[in-house]
């Protein structure tokens, strides 16, 4: 992540055209690193056209303010309704500037779909659990795939929030299936049989979704830096066998974990895993080995695994790598605690919404 997190504002000058928008970025310390800013702005859709820097030096100030100009096209899109983004937009660059969201081909639904920061990261955490379940397809073309429909990542979205609110009204059921109903419409005009196809496992793994920590949150109100789904396997399309009863996946910048759970009884581990592209993989074949080795204590086994995904520089040290694990380690467990049902004097206690 880069420091020094500039002031931004989002803007489209007079005479602009529909389409060409105006960035300032402005800074006390010193410029923002073109090599940092353009690939964030390229994977939000936009072409960088030009840069105009100025240094301003205000009378009896210490330090002078670096205003960074940028002119910009929109990729995809005829005009942008820049009131209506502007916000998302600033909010979503200033989350990936400081590491809180990756900076990926997803971001591209702020200004196509008009998605917010954290709604695209429920797509993106989704595209990241489709990749380890063997969807066969690259997080690049998963990105297009939405890019090319953002009606239908919008509404996938929407499907999301109407299904898993936990303080939504007695009608959210009905919405959420009339949803469902209209993306199974535009579905049926989706051209590229790839697409389609990319697109119907994003709309399954929602469908198929039990739970999730999303409206959850953190101690200070905030919301987490993380989030985890609670996913029914035997309903899920295409995943590899033998499918455990039900999964938990836990997403975020810093790392990417999922538990397999074999039964409603079951027991097992907990493995760091240096497999990046199919962990899940590896933790599948564990919990089948969990399974013979339970066979006579309890009747199935479990299993999870967890992926650092921003490990320390080599010549940080070993402790500082362990550290990370740790702290990668202790977020899965928190992802998992945060669906899971707790045994109180009272009965069964569901988790704090």
């Amino acid at each position: 992540a880069s420091t020094g997190m500039p002031t931004l504002s989002l803007y489209r000058a007079v005479d602009a055209p529909a389409n060409e928008l105006g960035l300032r970025l402005y800074g006390k310390a010193q410029p923002a690193p073109l090599s940092d800013v353009l690939p964030m702005l390229e994977n939000m859709g936009l072409r960088v056209l030009t840069e105009t820097p100025y240094r301003v030096s205000p009378a009896g100030a210490e330090t002078s303010v670096y205003v960074q100009d940028f002119t910009l096209v929109a990729r995809g899109v005829a005009s942008v309704d820049v009131p209506a983004v502007k916000d998302a937009f600033e909010a979503t660059f200033a989350r990936v500037w400081t590491g809180a969201a990756e900076s990926d081909g997803f971001n591209r639904l702020v200004l196509l779909a008009g998605l917010a920061a954290r709604e695209v990261e429920v797509l993106r955490a989704y595209a990241k659990y489709l990749r380890q379940a063997s969807i066969g397809y690259s997080q690049a073309y998963m990105e297009d795939a939405l890019a090319h429909h953002p009606r239908i990542a919008r509404r996938l979205v929407d499907l999301f929030l109407a299904a898993q609110d936990p303080v939504a009204d007695k009608d959210a059921d009905v919405r959420a299936r009339g949803i469902a109903v209209e993306i199974e419409h535009l579905l049926d005009s989706v051209p590229n049989a790839d697409e389609d196809k990319i697109l119907r496992r994003f709309l399954n793994a929602i469908a198929v979704t039990l739970r999730t920590n999303f409206f959850q949150p953190d101690a200070q109100g905030a919301a987490k830096g993380y989030v985890s789904f609670k996913l029914d396997s035997q309903k899920l399309v295409e995943l590899p066998l033998p499918r455990p009863l039900v999964e938990i996946w836990v997403y975020s910048p810093r790392v990417e974990a999922v538990h397999l759970r074999g039964g409603r009884v079951a027991r097992g581990g907990i493995r760091w895993s240096d497999r990046r592209e199919d962990f899940r993989t590896e933790i599948l074949g564990l919990m089948k080995a969990q399974i013979v080795k339970n066979a006579v204590i309890v009747p199935v086994g479990s299993k999870g695994g967890f992926f650092v995904k921003r490990p320390p520089a080599p010549e940080a040290g070993r402790d500082a790598a362990i550290a990370e694990a740790i702290a990668c380690y202790r977020i899965m467990m928190s992802g998992l605690l945060d669906l899971t049902d707790n045994i109180t004097i009272d009965g069964i206690a569901p988790p704090r919404a």
